[in-house]
C-alpha cells in the first residue's frame, strides 16, 4: 500500500499538505483565531493556576 501512495505521488502530497497544516498552526494568525474562538481558554488556565 505504501509503495502505491508512493508511486502514484500521494505520500508526498500528504506529506506536504501535513507540513503546511503544521506551519500554519504555529503562525500568529492561527494562535488569534484560536483565542478569538475559545475565550475562556485563559480563564480556564488562570483557575487551574490557582489550585
Amino acid at each position: 500500500m505504501e509503495l502505491f501512495m508512493i508511486h502514484t505521488g500521494f505520500y508526498e502530497k500528504v506529506t506536504v499538505l501535513g507540513s503546511e497544516k503544521r506551519a500554519w498552526e504555529s503562525s500568529l494568525e492561527a494562535q488569534a483565531m484560536r483565542e478569538a474562538l475559545n475565550p475562556w481558554q485563559k480563564h480556564d488556565e488562570q483557575e487551574q493556576q490557582k489550585k
